[in-house]
């Protein structure tokens, strides 16, 4: 029998970068504090922003790049455009702060992979990730995990990969993804439901491939 994968939130979580990112989770009236004082120049506020921001973002576009290092670019160049474009952000009452940083971060992968999208090597190896011959026993079935995620995502149709990344990277609600990607949140919904099943049943099979031989 097949082991039950762990939920996609919790895979999801493993997809850290090396950017420095990961701070306690604000609530939204901080975070529009911090967006006021970093538009008064204050650099803590900045600083601030990109620490509650960086991974968020590296996680919803690791999803649908090749590497760590493709991802991690589009980071960096998507929170400079962020910190750098400030006074055009408008607060809205049915979207967060997140959901135009994921916005921005989108449109710059857009613009610098418009053709591409992941790779899988030709014998369904898992892709290559990062790895640290220093990290403890019980830190192998996590690396294990992502792989196995990082692998179904990219065997998913564009728009699902994307909507899913949206929904477990930048842990956006459906009205802020349909917002994202100007479809209906009905839609969203739909596609996301679909996007679960495929990826659990995908990700079960990598991670015990001999399960469903016995």
């Amino acid at each position: 029998m097949i082991a039950a994968a762990p939920p996609l939130a919790v895979l999801f979580s493993s997809l850290m970068s090396r950017l420095g990112g990961d701070a306690e989770p604000l609530a939204e009236d901080a975070i529009l504090r911090l967006v006021e004082q970093a538009r008064a120049g204050d650099a803590g506020a900045r600083r601030a922003l990109y620490t509650q921001h960086v991974d968020r973002v590296f996680r919803t576009v690791r999803g649908m790049l090749r590497s760590d290092a493709d991802a991690e670019d589009v980071t960096q160049d998507a929170l400079l455009t962020v910190l750098t474009s400030l006074h055009k952000f408008t607060p809205r009452p049915d979207a967060r702060f997140a959901a135009w940083v994921t916005t921005i971060a989108i449109n710059t992968m857009r613009r610098r992979f418009r053709r591409r999208r992941p790779e899988l090597t030709a014998t369904g190896d898992f892709p290559e990730t990062p790895g640290d011959p220093a990290d403890p026993a019980d830190d192998l079935d996590r690396a294990r995990q992502r792989r196995a995620l990082l692998m179904a995502l990219g065997e998913l149709p564009g728009r699902e990969r994307t909507i899913v990344s949206l929904r477990y990277g930048a842990e956006l609600n459906a009205s802020e993804i349909a917002a994202t990607l100007g479809i209906e949140p009905a839609t969203v919904r739909k596609i996301l439901e679909r996007a679960r099943t495929r990826l659990g049943e995908r990700i079960e099979a990598l991670l015990d491939p001999e399960g469903g031989r016995a």
